[in-house]
């Protein structure tokens, strides 16, 4: 008889160690990659106790699913499973007097942290219309921060079914969206090539408030947006010359800078041609015409800059003429005023009828 209950007592006991392992005492869950923005807790199909222990790290939220049902949700800390701290999930499993068997729920730990610096692109380039430049093909990229707002929220309408959800099914949900917005704000507001930096301050701007209001129905937050446009080549081109007009005085010196340039350019192409150019006797004539005509208005130039226009109209001169002293063979004697070609500023005589560096009609 002895021996009859010490294995009956030693069953019991093997039993009782069996049904241990087949229940869940302690539950924890730390993401394996930052991007992780939820995940399922895998409970190996084992059945959660009564004072099971749940552990919520910080940066967590974990969430409670009945079958299907989200019931109640731990914020950071350390809880003993009871109908206490479980309200909603001890209502719908009808427990009124409090409960000492196994149950089965899903728990969801979210990822409550700020997610940062999210890359974001166009799908593909945008035709946007422009009175400058007509019709102009650009995209646009940059990077977004948000975070989870409202657990409930991005579980039911985002998270669904899946087991585990991350920063790169959000992106795959957002591209076309985010390109929309992009496309939405350029045809709204009127772009500025010419001021592109100010424009994309404004057009992120824009952007964070239009994305937030779409992800605010699935419990996210944007936190930051930033918008780089990329602009073609054209349009790069041209702000690039403007800076350089304006960085040199005006459309005036501009227009001298590009002129000097093209006969420099000329001048060196001459120079590398061996059957003639420089090396012939037309080349070295047309090199004399071309530097003559470069300093002429080169010296041009300096005058316009030493000599204010206000105090030649005080003078009774035109703008287009300046003193030349009584020595000057071009002035023709003492008080006489050389006259400059309109276009380029080549020095001509009354009676020229045509520049001889432009070719333009003077009147």
């Amino acid at each position: 008889m002895n021996r009859l209950k010490i294995k009956e007592k030693e069953n019991v006991m093997g039993l009782g160690k069996l049904f241990k392992g087949q229940c869940l005492s302690s539950i924890s869950y730390r993401a394996t990659e930052a991007w992780e923005l939820a995940q399922v807790f895998d409970r190996e199909g084992r059945r959660i106790m009564h004072e099971s222990i749940l552990t919520v790290q910080p940066g967590q939220e974990a969430v409670l699913v009945n079958e299907g049902v989200l019931t109640d949700i731990f914020e950071p800390g350390r809880y003993e499973l009871s109908t206490e701290n479980m309200p909603i999930t001890t209502s719908l499993k009808e427990w009124k007097y409090g409960f000492d068997e196994t149950f089965i729920v899903e728990t969801i730990f979210v990822n409550k942290n700020d997610i940062m610096d999210i890359p974001w692109g166009t799908s593909g380039k945008l035709t946007i219309p422009d009175q400058t430049f007509g019709m102009v093909n650009l995209g646009a990229n940059g990077k977004y921060s948000f975070a989870i707002t409202d657990s409930t929220a991005f579980i039911n309408k985002l998270m669904g079914t899946k087991r585990r959800y991350t920063v790169e099914d959000l992106k795959g949900f957002l591209t076309s969206h985010i390109s929309m917005i992009f496309k939405e704000i350029v045809t709204d507001v009127p772009m500025n090539f010419f001021d592109i930096q100010g424009y994309c301050g404004e057009a992120s701007e824009l952007m964070k408030n239009k994305l937030g209001e779409f992800l605010k129905d699935y419990g996210i937050t944007v936190k930051a947006m930033n918008v780089q446009i990329a602009l073609p080549e054209v349009v790069l081109k041209a702000i690039d010359e403007r800076a350089t007009m304006g960085a040199m005085g005006g459309m005036q010196a501009y227009a001298f800078k590009k002129q000097v340039d093209a006969q420099t350019e000329a001048m060196v192409s001459m120079a590398k041609n061996p059957n003639g150019g420089m090396n012939s006797m037309a080349g070295m004539g047309m090199q004399m015409a071309a530097g003559m005509a470069m300093a002429g208005q080169m010296g041009n130039m300096m005058n316009s800059m030493t000599q204010p226009q206000m105090g030649n109209m005080q003078n009774g001169a035109p703008q287009n003429s300046v003193p030349v002293p009584e020595n000057n063979p071009q002035a023709g004697g003492s008080g006489v005023r050389a006259k400059f070609c309109s276009q380029c500023g080549n020095p001509i005589s009354a009676n020229d009828k045509f520049c001889s560096n432009c070719g333009a009609k003077l009147g």
